[in-house]
């Protein structure tokens, strides 16, 4: 029986653990948090108490860790008890140039890496719903893409290695920007004394307004007086999550005169995007 392994146990993480020990696999999980550890062995999975440990019986290591470094960290782990033929699928939004280096790097105990950046939220991932961003599905071993076809209901071949981290940042950037559009145009409207509602029902009927949106736009009404405790602390992970993926945007270049500069603005209006700050705070 294929032995799966678990590392990163955040909120998308978790989610995609319990996916995958709901759909029956044999799943061993860690994260350095002990408690989500304990969460996911809850949901199914079986506890590891390290990286290694991880690495010694698994077959296949899906990872969600938030950022390269923290992937790098991951590998300096895995490389001491890695072995030929075990892969690695790294989810987590980093550069596709991070994920060239995780490849030659697990190559070296002849390992195999695939990206396969997600998007959709850890509710749709607990469903199975997720968007999956692959690069180097067609060179993928068939257990690659059946694990993929249990995380999400929409896996797309973006090509080669790296490809799909860079589709999963080109399309951040597009939600960061609608999301910022929207915070503008609710904030125009009523300071005139507009009906924000009526904003989101005339962007609907023009066919222009996303469902990912119209469910974040929600925020947009809450006042800063409710944008507090625990409810602020996660709008400030989310602004930290904007900023990371935005500066990433901003390396991949593009033939568009003044690109970074409109990504770079974006990237500095997402604390208001995200009501932690005023507009004239930021």
């Amino acid at each position: 029986m294929t032995v799966h392994g678990y590392i990163g146990l955040g909120m998308m993480g978790s989610a995609m653990c319990e996916r995958l020990a709901t759909s029956g696999a044999a799943v061993l999980a860690y994260d350095v948090n002990p408690a989500a550890v304990d969460a996911a062995v809850e949901r199914g999975a079986t506890a590891a108490s390290s990286t290694e440990e991880v690495a010694e019986q698994a077959d296949i290591i899906s990872t969600c860790v938030p950022a390269a470094a923290h992937l790098d960290a991951v590998i300096d782990e895995l490389a001491t008890v890695g072995r030929a033929g075990q892969i690695l699928l790294i989810h987590s939004t980093v550069h596709p140039d991070t994920i060239g280096a995780a490849q030659t790097r697990v190559a070296a105990w002849e390992g195999l890496v695939f990206d396969a950046a997600v998007a959709g939220g850890d509710e749709a991932a607990r469903r199975g719903e997720l968007a999956i961003f692959a690069g180097g599905l067609t060179d993928a071993p068939p257990i690659v893409a059946e694990v993929l076809e249990i995380y999400g209901s929409k896996v797309i071949d973006a090509g080669p290695i790296g490809s799909g981290a860079a589709l999963k940042i080109a399309v951040n950037v597009m939600t960061y920007a609608q999301f910022t559009a929207a915070a503008i145009a609710h904030d125009g409207v009523a300071n005139t004394g507009g009906d924000p509602s009526a904003l989101l029902e005339a962007w609907r009927h023009t066919g222009m307004l996303g469902a990912l949106t119209e469910q974040w736009a929600g925020l947009l009404g809450i006042g800063p007086e409710h944008v507090t405790g625990e409810f602020r602390t996660m709008l400030e992970t989310q602004v930290g999550i904007a900023t990371k993926d935005l500066e990433l945007a901003m390396t991949l270049g593009g033939p568009a005169a003044g690109a970074v500069a409109v990504v770079d603005a974006i990237r500095a209006l997402m604390p208001h995007v995200y009501r932690t700050t005023t507009m004239e705070e930021a």
